[in-house]
C-alpha cells in the first residue's frame, strides 16, 4: 500500500468559527467527492492557516463531517510571498493500493486559486507525493474530433424559421449566411423544429433569449423534445420599426399589433402613447396582415425589411424601450458540424430531490475553473414540481477538465443531455 497527497486551499472573508468551519467543510467535501476517498482510508490530515485565522478552527470542520478517526494536525504557516489573506490550506494523505494510477484532484476554492500559477502552464506537474498527477485546469490541447461538415450556407440551407418572410429570424439568417440563403417560413416554433426533423429543412434558426425580455421558454422546451444539436449561436441587434398604411400619422394610431416578444420589448413606448397592443403570431405576419387589411387606426411593429416587403410606411423607427436590444438565436440541425474556437456548450440536466444536489452539480464546474454563462430552470412537464436546468458554459466535452466535470455531474443527476458545442457568433 502507498500513500498519495491531495492538496487543497480556500479562503474566508472573516476569521469567525462559523465561516472558517463552513469553508473548510466545503473544501473537504469537494476533495472527497472528486477524488473518491472515504475517511477510513486516510492516513492523516494536515491543516495550516495564515496568521489572520485561528488555527483551531479547520479541524472542527472534519469532526463535523464525522471524520473522527483521522489523525489531524493544525499549524500556522511560515510566512511566504505566495500567501493570501484569511487562507486555510490542507494536505490529505490517502492510503491507496500499490497499483493506483488515477488522477488526483487538488482543489483550490475562492481566492486561494491564485496560489496555483502553474495552472496556466501547458505542462502537468507532479503532486506533493510524487505519485499522482495534478488534475488542475492546465492549458489543454483540443483533440481531433474527426472531419465534420463545415458550417456554411450550403451546409445548413434550407433554414427553417418561425414567422413569415421579413421576420427578424429571417433577417438573422440573411445577415449571417447571406441574402441568397434558402429559407423555410414556419407558422410556429414547433413547425420549424418539425421541418428539420422531417427533412423539409436542413437546419432551423430559433430565438432563445432577448437581452430586454429574457428567455423564450417555448423554444427551450422544444430543445428537449426534438433530437437536434446546436451548431452555432447568432446574436442579432433588434431595431423595431413602427409601420402603417400610407398616409397614417402618429395621431391616427389607436392600436399596435405584433408578436408578444416585440410588444414586450416596446411596452413602455406603446403605453406612453396610450395605444392598445394586439398580439399576433409574428412580427412580419403583423405587417402582412396590415397590408391585406389596412384597418384605420392600426399600426404594426416589425423590421424595416417587413415594411419594405409589404409596402408599408415607416412612421417612426427604434421604438424599442432599450436602445441596446439583442436577440440570441441558436442554429439547430441533426449531427455535428465543424466546431470553431472558442467554444460554448449547452446542456440540460435534472437533479434528484436530495439536499445539496444542485450545489454539487454546479461545483463540478466551479472547482475546475469552467465559466458558466447561463443557468435557468424550467418545469419538467412530465413530473409536476420537478425542474430541468439549462446550463451554458465555456468549453466542450473534448477538453479534459470539461470531460471530468461532466463525469462528476452524472453522479448527482437523474438525467443529463448535452445539446451541443458551438462557437459564439457576433453578427457583423
Amino acid at each position: 500500500m502507498k500513500t498519495v497527497g491531495i492538496r487543497g486551499a480556500t479562503t474566508v472573508e472573516r476569521d469567525t468559527a462559523e465561516e472558517v468551519v463552513a469553508a473548510t467543510q466545503e473544501l473537504l467535501e469537494v476533495m472527497a467527492e472528486l477524488n473518491g476517498f472515504a475517511p477510513d482510508e486516510l492516513a492523516s490530515i494536515f491543516f495550516t492557516v495564515t496568521d489572520d485565522v485561528r488555527s483551531t478552527f479547520p479541524a472542527r470542520a472534519a469532526r463535523k463531517l464525522g471524520w473522527t478517526q483521522v489523525p489531524m494536525l493544525c499549524a500556522r504557516e511560515i510566512p511566504a510571498g505566495a500567501s493570501v489573506d484569511l487562507c486555510v490550506r490542507v494536505l490529505v494523505h490517502w492510503n491507496v493500493d500499490d497499483d493506483y494510477e488515477q488522477e488526483i484532484h487538488h482543489i483550490y476554492l475562492r481566492n486561494a486559486r491564485i496560489l496555483r500559477p502553474d495552472w496556466a502552464q501547458p505542462t502537468v506537474a507532479p503532486s506533493a507525493s510524487g505519485s499522482a498527477a495534478e488534475a488542475a485546469p492546465a492549458a489543454e490541447v483540443e483533440p481531433d474530433t474527426g472531419h465534420h461538415q463545415p458550417l456554411t450556407a450550403a451546409a445548413v440551407a434550407p433554414v427553417a424559421f418561425q414567422g413569415e418572410p421579413g421576420a427578424f429570424s429571417q433577417e438573422a439568417i440573411f445577415r449571417w449566411l447571406g441574402e441568397g440563403t434558402e429559407c423555410v417560413p414556419s407558422e410556429t416554433f414547433r413547425d420549424a423544429f418539425a421541418a428539420v426533423s422531417e427533412g423539409r429543412a436542413a437546419s432551423a434558426l430559433m430565438p432563445v433569449e432577448n437581452s430586454t425580455t429574457g428567455s423564450i421558454h417555448p423554444v427551450y422546451d422544444l430543445l428537449l423534445e426534438f433530437p437536434l444539436t446546436i451548431q452555432a449561436e447568432v446574436i442579432l441587434p433588434v431595431r423595431h420599426v413602427l409601420m402603417a398604411p400610407k398616409g397614417t400619422g402618429l395621431r391616427d394610431i389607436r392600436e399596435v399589433c405584433s408578436h408578444p416578444q416585440a410588444l414586450k420589448q416596446c411596452s413602455r413606448w406603446i403605453a406612453s402613447h396610450g395605444w392598445t397592443p394586439v398580439t399576433v403570431s409574428d412580427t412580419a405576419g403583423a405587417a402582412r396582415s396590415l397590408r391585406d387589411d389596412p384597418t384605420p387606426g392600426r399600426a404594426a411593429i416589425a423590421s424595416r425589411a417587413a415594411a419594405a416587403l409589404y409596402g408599408l410606411d415607416i412612421v417612426t423607427q427604434d421604438v424599442q424601450d432599450v436602445i441596446h436590444n439583442y436577440t440570441r438565436f441558436l442554429l439547430l440541425a441533426p449531427g455535428e458540424m465543424e466546431r470553431p474556437k472558442p467554444t460554448k456548450t449547452s446542456l440540460i440536466f435534472a437533479t434528484r430531490h436530495v439536499a445539496g444536489d444542485l450545489y454539487s452539480c454546479l461545483a463540478q464546474f466551479a472547482v475546475r475553473e469552467i465559466n458558466l454563462t447561463k443557468i435557468e430552470s424550467r418545469p419538467d412537464r412530465n413530473t409536476p414540481w420537478n425542474y430541468l436546468f439549462h446550463l451554458d458554459f465555456e468549453g466542450h466535452p473534448g477538453m479534459p477538465r470539461v470531460r471530468d466535470a461532466l463525469a462528476g455531474l452524472e453522479r448527482h443527476v437523474s438525467f443529463v443531455r448535452v445539446l451541443g458545442s458551438y462557437a459564439s457568433t457576433e453578427l457583423r
